[in-house]
């Protein structure tokens, strides 16, 4: 029995279907059953000289055995299952009817219903209608032409009683066993399709639990970023804000230099806070992308300016190139996130380029009557990327080898931040590098386009009269020492001494008691937060009063923050540390 059940396990080892896995079960025990009864019938129909039902037996003895080396073999169960039902058909059924029998006796019968069930249950229905109807045709034939419809005795070949009931009792045993074998397969399959659907349920719950403490998760991950966005701009906002007012100054060329540092480390910790918080918003795909005018070639030389000193401090040739074409149009898209993009590779090919050059070119691609396909290109002539890892600096917090970050320093996530960009404007960025030679980094943008306008852009670098401004009458809310002083002394510059208020009931209160052109407005005070504040003033029933401009600041970055400004009537935003010219421009706005 276990050298059985082991045979049974090797052929069904490769099979994954309980109920083909029952069927090879139940073929098995078939073969093994009706090898041995064609055995016992050879013994006895040659004890009782039986000569053409002793050849039948053989015949079933002799083909169990060879179908059961060949299902051990070939393991092709299904081919030896229609061998076995024309064997029952053609020696059972057919031979019973035209020689053995010469009508329809009970064995006839039992062999009609083994054949129509095994049909059904080794291969479905098509193959179970096939071989019920190949076993009912020759009775129906008999029942139309013969007079006996049925009797139960032996026919035409005289066997003896005791063999007789002998095959009636094993053909019933036979047909027994197909039913309850296959429904037992077919119960238990039930029972473990319903068992793992219940486990599938369970898993999905506590996936869904689980997916819920991801957003959960996620959330304080964001809420924890923002926060700490927030604490750390604060801070810088002072750092970076009174460097600059310094270095305006005219210091000693040693102090100078000391600010020179200060600044420029100030603003590379900001950009790293500026980067992770960046990566965040695009990693939870809260980003979407502004459409709006801006003109490619104003753009450009801004970058240029604040990239060109990184550049010049290493004595590197930096270049940009605009295509006439595209200083001659404006482009409709978002201005904003194309300066992450160029400054992110800007600043790494100057980053890791010692000596040489630097170029931005910015050509025209193609272009119809509605769009205009703009290519840009970074090329330097830097240490270079090896050719198995110029898709994987793409990656978050990768760089091009471990000895990047000890040499350059850098999060890894600027190339990951211009990825995820280019892909909101389904675009994606191409890489041609030589180690020792150089890096080019080439993507193109499609925009809408239209004739060129003037264009307002707050970081555009502000060269008009600051004595416009001297005149406006400002109100300062904001709960924090040094970042008041930041934003007197840069107001200071163009001539503004800034009225302050500590919270936003002292604003309000201030508000109405005196005439104000615009306040700037922080979001987070002690007592009045600065979006209750913008709601009270925007209730008062002085239409001048209530119509004054209020511009945010604020050291918190995120998405919601600028919609919530919006929504409670704030007319701009800018976020801490901001440039003085940014600020500038906000207030030319308003100047009048």
């Amino acid at each position: 029995m276990r050298l059985l059940q082991n045979f049974i396990a090797r052929i069904t080892d490769k099979e994954v279907d309980l109920i083909n896995k029952a069927r090879i079960q139940m073929l098995v025990f078939l073969l093994v059953a009706y090898f041995l009864f064609g055995l016992s019938l050879v013994l006895a129909y040659s004890y009782t000289n039986q000569v053409p039902q002793m050849m039948r037996a053989c015949v079933i003895s002799g083909f169990s055995a060879l179908l059961f080396v060949m299902l051990y073999c070939f393991n092709s169960w299904r081919i030896i299952s229609h061998f076995i039902l024309m064997l029952i058909t053609i020696l059972g059924v057919w031979a019973n009817l035209l020689f053995f029998v010469k009508g329809v006796n009970a064995a006839t019968l039992q062999y009609i219903w083994l054949a129509s069930a095994l049909g059904f249950y080794m291969h479905g229905n098509k193959w179970g209608w096939i071989y019920t109807i190949l076993n009912i045709i020759p009775v129906l034939i008999d029942a139309m032409f013969s007079k006996g419809y049925f009797f139960l005795n032996n026919g035409a070949q005289v066997i003896a009683r005791p063999i007789y009931i002998y095959v009636l009792v094993f053909d019933f045993f036979a047909i027994a066993f197909l039913h309850y074998y296959f429904f037992k397969a077919f119960n238990k399959n039930i029972i473990t399709l319903t068992e793992t659907k219940n486990q599938l349920n369970d898993i999905n719950q506590r996936l869904n639990i689980k997916v819920d403490e991801i957003k959960k998760l996620s959330n304080a991950r964001m809420s924890f970023l923002s926060t700490m966005s927030h604490e750390l701009r604060t801070p810088l906002n002072g750092v970076v804000g009174l460097t600059n007012v310094l270095l305006l100054q005219e210091p000693r060329k040693d102090q100078e230099e000391t600010l020179s540092v200060l600044k420029f480390s100030a603003e590379n910790l900001l950009s790293l806070v500026t980067d992770i918080l960046d990566f965040n918003k695009l990693e939870s795909d809260t980003v979407e992308l502004e459409r709006i005018p801006f003109n490619l070639s104003e753009l450009v030389e801004n970058i240029y300016a604040s990239t060109r000193l990184k550049a010049s401090e290493k004595y590197l040739e930096f270049r940009i190139e605009v295509a006439d074409q595209l200083k001659a149009v404006n482009l409709m898209g978002d201005p904003t996130r194309l300066t992450q993009v160029l400054l992110n590779l800007l600043n790494n090919a100057i980053k890791f380029t010692e000596k040489g050059s630097v170029r931005l070119i910015c050509s025209v691609a193609d272009i119809t009557n509605k769009d205009l396909k703009v290519r840009f290109s970074i090329e330097d002539s830097g240490i270079g990327i090896e050719v198995n890892r110029q898709q994987e600096i793409f990656e978050d917090f990768i760089q091009a080898s471990s000895s990047t970050n000890r040499n350059y320093g850098g999060t890894g996530l600027g190339l990951a931040i211009v990825r995820r960009v280019l892909k909101l404007h389904h675009s994606v960025v191409e890489v041609e590098s030589v180690i020792g030679k150089g890096t080019k980094f080439t993507f193109d943008i499609v925009y809408h386009y239209q004739d060129k306008i003037e264009v307002a852009h707050g970081s555009s670098v502000v060269t008009s009269d600051h004595n416009s401004l001297s005149e406006m009458r400002i109100l300062v809310a904001e709960d924090n020492v040094v970042n008041v002083m930041v934003i007197r002394k840069t107001l200071n510059r163009v001539g503004i001494n800034p009225a302050v208020a500590e919270n936003g009931r002292e604003a309000l209160s201030m508000h109405l008691e005196n005439n104000y052109d615009l306040i700037l407005m922080d979001l987070y005070m002690p007592e009045m937060d600065g979006y209750e504040a913008t709601r009270k003033i925007r209730q008062i029933e002085d239409v001048v009063k209530s119509a004054i401009p209020i511009i945010a600041l604020t050291a918190t970055v995120n998405n919601q923050v600028e919609d919530d400004v919006k929504a409670v009537g704030m007319n701009g935003y800018l976020s801490k540390p901001f440039h003085a010219n940014d600020l500038f421009a906000e207030l030319r706005k308003y100047a009048n």
